[in-house]
Formats: structure tokens, sequence, C-alpha cells
């Protein structure tokens, strides 16, 4: 056992992988994101779209997202925490991951029979459950199971399988929606997901020899305290709060860019020209995703965060001052966002795998890290389209100004605020 490995918390399992093993390890982060992309930026806008009258369109969808936030807030430090003071034969993780999984696939076949909105609703907020518990549980397998040396190769895997996740998820939601099928796109969900949990769960069979955390002591006051206290301030506060910020500038623009293809661009198609945009903001990100985490190991991780978030926000700063309708335009500033976003998502595991404050309690923290992406990711949505409605019926399409400028101020304090990380380069 290394002092490495011991530092992680996770001495009998951690241990160093091979690129194969590294692949499965990452395999159900490609099956998490082949459902939150597709389902949050494209399916829901689709069926909102056919069953929800016009003019409320936008209000329906900021309000679907933001249903889930209580449970995608609050679900992944609960889980984490029970996961790591669970000893079971079968390990900590991966009966959460297993439960959460079926919990996940039975509410996707909820969503695609959905003849109402608040059938569509009711399923949107059962796949939040699951799929949150699960990659709760699923967020602390890799501190546990991955040497402290690899933990930049294991976020660049990471990044890759959100970026491939995301793309397939994509790339099906287009191949359904080309034949008018689009519903079938959550039978592909299902199925992958069950598909790429086996090698993980596999590939993890180790992390039931970690030793449990102790249970907590204390009054309740007492407990609620030393929970939240990896929040209260040092480095992991820092790399939670930017991370919030920057998914809030993300979550600003990607839920409403069905609408705004469709309103501003003028496209005739949104609801294919919409995923293709999706595509090819992935087909540039996935190179940086993929050699990312092992260049911030050799260069620094912050230097790929302040490239991002300049990125991100050129691109909505060109959306609002120019209303682009020239699609080709339209499709190379995708592509701009994409390398913005790569940049990202290439070094963000690693920041929080860097700055862990505690490290026998690593999926309660991953969980609380979690936080800074589904909250934002749900409650600002919903503030977002009631803003870009309300302002829409004073003058049309002006929301999308007022909505797009918010993203810039939040993805440039993000990139602002990780100077004051200060243990990471």
């Amino acid at each position: 056992m290394t002092t490495a490995d011991s530092a992680l918390g996770a001495a009998p399992a951690a241990r160093r992988l091979s690129g194969r093993q590294h692949t499965a390890l990452a395999a159900y982060w490609f099956g998490l994101y082949f459902l939150f992309t597709p389902v949050g930026a494209s399916l829901t806008a689709t069926q909102i779209d056919d069953i929800v009258p016009g003019g409320r369109q936008q209000v329906a969808q900021g309000l679907l997202l933001g249903a889930g936030a209580f449970f995608a807030t609050v679900l992944p430090p609960l889980v984490g925490a029970w996961s790591d003071r669970m000893s079971t034969r079968w390990g900590r993780r991966r009966p959460i991951v297993l439960g959460g999984t079926v919990v996940t696939v039975l509410s996707l076949l909820v969503m695609m029979t959905a003849s109402t909105y608040q059938q569509l609703l009711l399923g949107y907020v059962a796949v939040q459950i699951g799929s949150n518990a699960a990659g709760a549980a699923y967020s602390g397998l890799i501190p546990d199971v991955v040497a402290a040396d690899e933990v930049g190769r294991a976020s660049g895997a990471l990044s890759t399988m959100v970026l491939l996740g995301s793309a397939g998820g994509l790339g099906a939601n287009v191949l359904f929606a080309a034949v008018h099928a689009a519903r079938l796109t959550y039978v592909a969900i299902a199925a992958v997901l069950v598909a790429v949990m086996v090698p993980t769960l596999r590939v993890t069979r180790g992390e039931g020899r970690t030793p449990a955390r102790p249970p907590a002591t204390g009054t309740a006051r007492q407990r609620a305290a030393a929970f939240l206290r990896p929040l209260r301030g040092g480095d992991f506060a820092w790399v939670v709060g930017t991370r919030m910020l920057i998914t809030a500038g993300i979550s600003t623009i990607s839920p409403f860019t069905f609408y705004f293809f469709r309103d501003v661009v003028g496209v005739s198609n949104p609801d294919l020209f919409n995923p293709v945009w999706l595509l090819v903001v992935l087909a540039f990100a996935a190179p940086l995703g993929f050699a990312g985490g092992r260049l911030s190991d050799r260069h620094g991780r912050k230097r790929f965060v302040y490239a991002s978030g300049g990125l991100q926000a050129f691109v909505a700063v060109v959306f609002i001052a120019l209303y682009p309708t020239a699609v080709p335009l339209v499709l190379a500033l995708g592509a701009v966002y994409g390398v913005g976003y790569g940049l990202y998502i290439a070094v963000d595991w690693a920041l929080a795998c860097d700055t862990l404050p505690q490290r026998d309690a690593s999926a309660k923290d991953m969980g609380l890290f979690h936080v800074a992406l589904s909250l934002p990711g749900n409650i600002v949505p919903a503030v977002a389209g009631l803003v870009l409605s309300a302002v829409n019926a004073h003058q049309a399409n002006a929301g999308y100004r007022v909505v797009f400028s918010f993203a810039i101020v939040f993805f440039l304090l993000g990139t602002v605020l990780v100077r004051r990380v200060r243990s990471v380069r």
C-alpha cells in the first residue's frame, strides 16, 4: 500500500488501473450522460412543444427541470454519506448504483408514454431520484478504487464519457426524430444505461473491502455542521462554488437553445437542428476532454478553467449582440462553445479529487460536489424560463438577450474565482 493510496482513504481497494479498467470504471458515466443530455436539452422540450399550449412552453420547460431540483440537490450528499457507512458483501456503493439504475429505467418508460404534462413531470422527477442516487454512490467509487497518482487520468476518462455519452444520446435522438419517433430515444437510453452498468460494477468489486466510515456522533446540530463543514471554507469549497457558477452559465443557455433556434435563428426544424448543434459542441469538446486530464497533471488545472470561461462567455456575447440567422455561423459558434466546454470538464473531477477535505467520506463530499452540478442545473432553468417568457411577452425575443446576459456573468465569475483555489495549479 502506498502513501498516496492511503491518502485516498481507500487503501484495500485503491490500485493502479489499466486503460481497459479505467474505461470500464468510467462506463457508467457514459450511460448517465446518454440520459441527461438528450432528456434535459431536447426530448422534454420536444414533448412539451406537443402537449403544452404555445406561449407557456418555456415556462413549462423551466418548471419541469426545476421540479427535480430538491432531489437532485439533497439526494447526492445524503446517499453518499449513507454509502460511506454501508457495509455489505457486495460493497458500499454498488448496491445503490444497481437500485438507482432500476428506478431510472422504469421512470424513463413513464416519460416515454406521457400524454399529459403531469405524467411527464412525474416521470422526470422519478428519473432525478433514481439517477442522482445511483450517481452519488458512483461518485464515491472513483476515490475508492483509483490510486492518487492516476486521478487526472480518471478525470480525463470521465470527461470523455460525458462527451461520448452526451453525443450518443443526442445522436439517438436525432435518428429517431428524423423518422418522427423521438420518444423511442427513451428505450435506447434505458438499454444503454443497463449495458454500461455491468462493466462498471465488475471492475469495482474490490470496493467492498474498503472500511466503512464510523457512525456520526453528537447532537443533530453538530452532525449537520460536520456534514456541511467542507462548504464553509477552503479549496474544496471554492471548487464547489466555481463549478456551481460555470454550471449555472451552461444551464442558462442549453435548455433554451431549441427555442432560440426556432424563434431567433429561424430554422424550420428545431427538433432536429437543436440536437445537431449540440453534437457539434460535443465533437469539438471531445478531444480536449480525452487528453485534458493527463495534460492538467503536467501543466496545471486552472488554465483550463480560465480558457473555458472566456470561450463560453464569448459565444453568449455573440448570440445576444448579433442574433445570428446564418446557420453556418451558428454551427461555428457551437464549435467554439464546445472547445470551452471540453476545457472545463477535462479538469472538474480532478479539481474535486485534489481538494477533498475528508478522504474517508469521499462519497458524501463528492455528493456535495455533485450539488454544484444538479442545483443550478435544475433551479436556473426554472427561473430563466420565467424571465424569458415574461420579457418575450413584453417584446418579441428580447428575453433571450436578458437570459443569456446572466450566462455571461456566471461564466466570468466562475473563471475569475477559481484563482482562490490555492493548493492546485
